[in-house]
């Protein structure tokens, strides 16, 4: 594999917390199995930035009102609210749960004004109980993403339409940068409709990996954390090679292209360690030894599926967040743990790949 110092430069903007353990698991709601969006549900819920209702279900049908997109938005993003910051629209509702909740709904949504990431109508009203249309959904999402975001290109055109004055051009940014890339049947989506909280969940989910702390870095031993972006994670040295893997069917996935970080690189952020535990949004823990953290692992041949006993080359493990070029935005999340090598000649064991990574834990 090669390494490629990308220029984005050093990590100045790493953040450092103290004694904050990585989330064990997301709730686990009742009702979003084998749904479209239940992997970014179980992502956001695993980042305290969705809940669910007091029977354990998410119903991810549902509309949504312009008021819980705001507080969805605002704790995507990781804005700070305080008691000190009050909504200035005149229909604001006193907050439902002063005890337990006092900044909902006016605090966060008087935040997400300040930051120019949703407004309010022409009649000075925030229409607080108002379902949230996608186009609206869409702009918000866009304005937060902001720099992260690429501009569309003049001759870009996917599957909706971009004609709509005030929404049309972040509809086009949207889907650009793959913002909807998880909408099913996205070319017969009516955005002037309600946005459902699957939906909202999905845009939310895919603005997040993009602009958010989407990984965890910390020790066993003092649970020091260090939250670090995709912008930060780029900034990084790359490390490129091919990798797949083969399943206890014995079918085979790949080789494909990776680019990613070395899990070395990542534990000498820390300091100290050989193993690590890779925590997944869903809860789910993968213990990798000394041996896997070195490359040491069995490897296939990808034609005949059998082990290659004295393989030539190197493997190196890497966390990675591209595939062939394009992000892994998809139900493996955006980090997952791969085995790479130079040459496309080998696999590993699809168990040691696992995906939809939020945290590592340095042993």
């Amino acid at each position: 594999m090669k390494k490629v110092r990308l220029t984005m430069g050093l990590l100045l903007a790493v953040v450092l917390v103290l004694a904050v353990a990585v989330p064990a698991s997301a709730v686990e709601f009742t009702d979003i199995e084998d749904t479209d969006f239940e992997a970014s549900i179980v992502h956001l819920s695993a980042r305290s930035i969705v809940g669910g209702y007091n029977d354990n279900t998410f119903r991810p049908d549902n509309p949504l009102q312009r008021q819980q997109f705001a507080k969805m938005a605002v704790l995507a993003l990781d804005y700070e609210v305080t008691a000190e910051d009050q909504s200035q629209f005149p229909d604001t509702p006193a907050p439902y749960d002063p005890v337990n909740n006092p900044l909902y709904p006016g605090s966060y949504v008087a935040v997400a004004t300040a930051e120019g990431i949703i407004q309010g109508y022409t009649n000075g009203l925030f229409g607080f109980y108002d379902n949230v249309t996608r186009q609206q959904a869409i702009s918000i999402a866009v304005r937060a993403g902001g720099e992260a975001l690429a501009a569309a290109t003049d001759d870009y055109q996917g599957e909706l339409d971009y004609s709509n004055q005030y929404h049309g051009l972040n509809i086009k940014t949207a889907e650009f940068n793959g913002l909807l890339a998880g909408i099913p049947d996205l070319a017969d989506w009516d955005v002037t409709a309600p946005a459902t909280r699957g939906e909202a969940a999905e845009i939310l989910c895919q603005l997040y990996y993009r602009v958010g702390k989407i990984l965890k870095l910390g020790t066993a031993a003092d649970g020091t954390l260090m939250e670090l972006s995709m912008a930060e994670l780029k900034a990084m040295e790359a490390t490129e090679g091919y990798g797949g893997y083969k399943n206890k069917l014995g079918n085979i996935s790949g080789p494909d292209l990776y680019q990613g970080v070395a899990i070395q690189d990542l534990m000498a952020l820390v300091g100290e360690g050989a193993a690590v535990q890779a925590i997944a949004a869903d809860g789910y823990e993968s213990k990798f030894s000394a041996d896997d953290v070195n490359g040491k692992v069995p490897v296939y041949d990808p034609e005949s599926g059998e082990e290659i006993a004295d393989y030539a080359g190197s493997v190196t493990m890497i966390l990675t967040y591209s595939r062939n070029g394009l992000p892994l935005y998809s139900d493996e999340g955006a980090l997952r743990v791969a085995f790479v090598s130079e040459e496309p000649d080998q696999v590993s064991d699809s168990k040691k790949w696992a995906g939809q990574i939020m945290g590592l834990v340095i042993e």
